[in-house]
């Protein structure tokens, strides 16, 4: 068959997956990098939950009054990784710890932790959408590691609740904005959440005003927490520099920053990622405000730049990611031309270059190294295909941006 005559991937799946077996293998293999991950921590009796390991450790260590940032952590139950978190983090969860003990507070993290990664599975895979089919959706869900489930961050906790809250923005922005203002109090970077007040359908100078006050109020409240971090001020950040932006840069920026020889820190890389910053950000907006989308399309988006637009996104931060791309490329359906062909075959490719990489890793190479920068040209693709039957109509409305601003200040846009 020609590639003239192959239908869109969407098409081609659905086809190929109408007898129940093959349906069985289709999503087995889009969920076996997951699966395989969980079934051999279980087999070869590995350790879970090693990131909430460290929180509590590190509490503990500062509950004894012990600098928590030593190399190796040892508490007794727990297999802790390093401790990177403000003073401040562990100190707050001290009473826990005092109340039900080390082990007694990761069972009651359990507890939380695991309706939380249930809320966001539904979110990604069974949450009804107008236009968004189960087949493409999953298909590249081969990038998620199964690691993004066991480690147990206390982010997804904060993930998940941002998510809640996002589910009601029309009903509410404030606990949306509590919910990221103090996840900002454990990683400043959950600022990007604030994006979804830009991509919502209300007047600018309401979604201006919405996302000025959080990122006012929450760089100050960590810059209060960075002032107030006590002795072991130096060591936290020296933590904070070795492992999350040498040792574990994550799959965003900072990490892309490193396939060229930039420090995260560099001068070169923070101004890049301003100007990233930007377009990634105007690129969601203009697909929002020009295909006129709905109020869960524009959530939908909104979480999505919200990961992307991390410098140091890691796997946790990645558990709906896949379902908020295949998202954008449906928002391009009805366009004319073959646009969205290319953009599901290439979403499916990605997803089948995935599995290979999950299964037969090269050394040094994860899924995610290779499509999160991928997912990225997706949505620049897909923006550009938006805007140009637009473009005309919108250089004529940029041309007088005295006249736009008046009429933000005023509330009629």
């Amino acid at each position: 068959m020609s590639l003239s005559k192959l239908p869109d991937a969407l098409t081609w799946l659905k086809t190929h997956t109408v007898k129940p077996s093959s349906r069985f293998w289709f999503f087995f293999i889009v969920g076996f990098p997951v699966i395989s991950h969980i079934v051999g921590r279980i087999l070869k009796q590995k350790w879970w939950l090693n990131d909430f390991d460290a929180l509590i450790c590190g509490a503990d260590y500062l509950r004894r009054g012990i600098s928590p940032y030593a190399a190796s952590l040892a508490c007794p139950g727990l297999k802790a990784p390093p401790y990177v978190y403000a003073p401040q983090v562990g100190e707050a969860i001290i009473p826990i710890i005092q109340t039900f003990g080390l082990l007694g507070t990761k069972a009651l993290y359990i507890a939380v932790l695991v309706p939380a990664l249930a809320l966001m599975i539904w979110y990604a895979l069974k949450r009804p959408f107008a236009n968004l089919p189960l087949h493409l959706r999953v298909v590249a869900y081969t990038v998620v590691s199964g690691s993004a489930l066991t480690c147990g961050n206390i982010v997804v906790i904060f993930h998940a609740a941002a998510l809640w809250a996002a589910l009601n923005l029309h009903k509410s922005r404030w606990p949306f904005l509590l919910v990221v203002l103090v996840g900002t109090l454990i990683k400043p970077i959950f600022l990007t959440y604030l994006i979804l007040f830009i991509y919502q359908n209300k007047p600018v100078r309401e979604r201006l005003a919405f996302a000025f006050t959080g990122a006012v109020i929450g760089i100050a409240s960590y810059i209060l927490i960075t002032k107030t971090a006590g002795p072991f001020y130096s060591e936290w950040q020296n933590a904070i520099y070795n492992i999350t932006l040498i040792e574990q840069p994550g799959y965003s920026f900072f990490s892309w920053a490193g396939w060229i020889g930039l420090a995260a820190t560099s001068p070169v890389t923070l101004i890049s990622f301003a100007f990233y910053f930007a377009i990634l950000s105007l690129c969601g907006l203009l697909i929002c405000e020009i295909k006129n989308l709905s109020f869960e399309m524009r959530v939908l988006i909104g979480l999505g730049m919200a990961q992307l637009l991390n410098p140091r996104m890691m796997s946790y931060d990645m558990i709906y990611l896949p379902t908020i791309i295949t998202g954008i490329i449906m928002v391009t359906q009805d366009l004319p031309g073959r646009s969205f062909w290319r953009l599901s075959w290439i979403i499916t490719i990605i997803g089948g270059a995935s599995f290979i990489l999950a299964n037969a890793p090269i050394q040094g190479i994860k899924p995610a190294d290779v499509v999160s920068p991928l997912f990225v040209c997706i949505i620049g693709y897909a923006t550009y295909i938006v805007v140009k039957p637009r473009f005309k109509e919108l250089k004529a409305a940029l041309s007088n941006p005295v006249k736009i601003l008046s009429d933000a200040a005023k509330g009629n846009i």
